[in-house]
């Protein structure tokens, strides 16, 4: 924006200005009739220079943001005061002028060269404008002015000051070029190292952040910033990172890092390294509750129930005083767990009562034990309960409803579960599920099969990348004898999520058109992932394919 202002708006503003003075004085003037005027310390501001910061003042009541920072910049290089130009900076900024808000940064650094928030705002204006060529020299400067004691700290935040700029190759040099004093001093080498490292990563280096981790690590042994770096570097499969992490953690004096590594070999889908680290972790800090969760969860979903069952149980005794948000969700995926394994035993109230010892001080915590038990109840086919659990709760709440409906299907309750579905359209007209899940119905019945496309047409106007609707697309197709449209709609999905039931159908499909082994392919990979689930084992004894 232009920051100019006419003799003719100055002047206007002056008269307006006057004559607001004129009323306050009358009236200030009025109360001091019978009260002495105690004397004041005069301002070092002279009268003109006074009355041009108000006027400025004035200007951005007005909603003249221009007229309003030319006269307090103006104001600013005139007194050399800080606080101006902190107020300049300040308006350009909330009118979005990035160039104004760097003409003032730029003139308050000229005023106090050794002020750390002048220089602080002008290296991040600089870099919000992506002038990061221009950044070094203050982000030298915040480096040399920040304290010792906190100078690791401002290193460890400067890859999140670089994050959103669009050189990220340009940023990391500039970064590693400001950091180059720091990468030698042992006080400071780790953090150092691991922001270079972090600014190579960010543009897609990952030799250059490994050399990174190497040095941080090598610089001191026990920091774990560098050993995080390496483990984001492990998460890409760069396998040369591993070793830098089991290095750092025979250094550890706590549990966390070996929590982080654990996390990244869940995610690598390296599940027995996983559990030989929580045992570890266990055996060598029985009290962090955490791993206890962990090493039980992973037991688990391995179906190792007694392990799964003691390890969930030493969570809940170590947790159950504390009072925070963490631990109560974790609370909760505990004892849902057990009551899982206590179902599998065929110990359904005993499941039922466990569930109802969560916590329900607050209608979040109560929703969420009432889904926890439904979902006990449905994972064991026990679809009457269930119903009746929602109907006494579902109410206006559209997520609670269509939960309903879902188990009014499997009740064979059709109209219910048509009414209930409907009401969630009418409650919440772009919830997506509900016309997908009316529409698949229909289908899979073959009832209303043009209605059951165009709710699910419009299912997809909601949500075009969901590969559940697009198979419902597919198989509203196939029922309606348009095989060759049913094929591709199932070839997308089942190419974005590799599930059971899309498989399922697209087998079926490929089966009809009589592309035998490609079906049989598609239906063997299923049974790989879910050889359990109902819909592809009734497709399969219907077909009755041999595998």
């Amino acid at each position: 924006m232009k920051f100019t202002l006419s003799a003719a708006r100055l002047w206007a503003l002056r008269v307006t200005l006057c004559a607001s003075a004129c009323a306050v004085l009358t009236t200030t003037g009025q109360a001091q009739t019978t009260t002495e005027v105690e004397k004041v310390n005069n301002s070092a501001l002279s009268g003109e220079m006074l009355y041009q910061i108000l006027l400025g003042e004035l200007n951005l009541r007005q909603g003249e943001p221009a007229a309003g920072f030319a006269l307090l910049l103006d104001a600013a290089r005139k007194t050399q005061d800080v606080q101006l130009y902190a107020r300049a900076v300040d308006v350009a900024l909330k009118a979005r002028s990035g160039d104004g808000a760097l003409m003032a940064a730029r003139g308050w650094t000229q005023t106090a060269p050794q002020d750390r928030k002048a220089n602080g705002h002008l290296l991040q204006i600089l870099i919000a404008l992506n002038q990061v060529t221009d950044s070094l020299v203050p982000l030298k400067k915040e480096l040399s002015l920040a304290p010792e004691a906190e100078r690791s700290l401002m290193i460890s935040q400067i890859p999140r000051q670089y994050a959103r700029v669009s050189d990220k190759k340009q940023a990391a040099d500039i970064v590693q070029q400001a950091l180059e004093p720091y990468l030698k001093n042992s006080a400071t080498a780790s953090e150092a190292w691991t922001a270079v490292g972090r600014m190579r990563l960010g543009d897609n280096n990952t030799a250059a952040a490994l050399e990174a981790a190497r040095q941080g690590i090598a610089a001191n042994n026990k920091a774990v910033s560098p050993a995080l770096l390496a483990l984001e570097l492990m998460g890409r499969q760069i396998k040369e990172a591993e070793p830098l992490v089991t290095q750092s953690l025979r250094r550890q004096d706590t549990p966390e890092l070996a929590m982080s590594y654990v996390r990244v070999l869940i995610e690598l889908q390296r599940y027995d390294n996983a559990n030989e680290q929580l045992q570890a972790i266990t055996r060598n800090f029985p009290q962090h509750a955490d791993a206890w969760l962990v090493l039980g969860s992973l037991q688990f979903e391995q179906g190792q129930d007694l392990l799964a069952e003691s390890s969930l149980a030493r969570y809940v005794s170590l947790s159950a005083n504390s009072d925070n948000e963490n631990t109560a969700r974790g609370l909760a995926q505990a004892q849902t767990r057990r009551a899982t394994l206590l179902a599998r035993q065929g110990k359904i109230n005993e499941a039922r009562q466990l569930l109802a010892q969560l916590p329900s001080r607050n209608a979040d915590e109560q929703r969420a034990r009432l889904l926890a038990e439904v979902q006990l109840l449905r994972e064991n086919r026990q679809w009457q309960p269930a119903y009746e659990l929602l109907a006494n709760a579902s109410a206006d709440d559209v997520d609670l409803m269509y939960e309903q409906a879902m188990l009014a299907e499997k009740l064979n309750r059709l109209d219910d579960m048509e009414k209930l579905l409907r009401n969630v359209m009418q409650l919440d007209p772009a919830h997506h599920n509900a016309y997908n899940a009316l529409g698949f119905s229909l289908a899979d019945r073959n009832l209303r099969l043009d209605e059951a496309k165009q709710l699910i047409i419009k299912a997809l106007t909601f949500a075009p990348d969901d590969p559940f609707i697009t198979d419902s697309l597919g198989w509203v197709e196939f029922r309606l004898g348009n095989t060759s449209a049913a094929l591709t709609y199932l070839n997308k999905a089942y190419k974005d999520r590799k599930d059971p039931e899309i498989a399922a159908h697209l087998g079926e499909v490929l089966w009809k058109l009589e592309r035998t082994e490609e079906a049989r392919k598609v239906w063997r990979e299923a049974l790989d992932i879910a050889p359990n689930n109902e819909t592809l084992q009734e497709t399969l004894q219907r077909l009755k394919p041999s595998l």
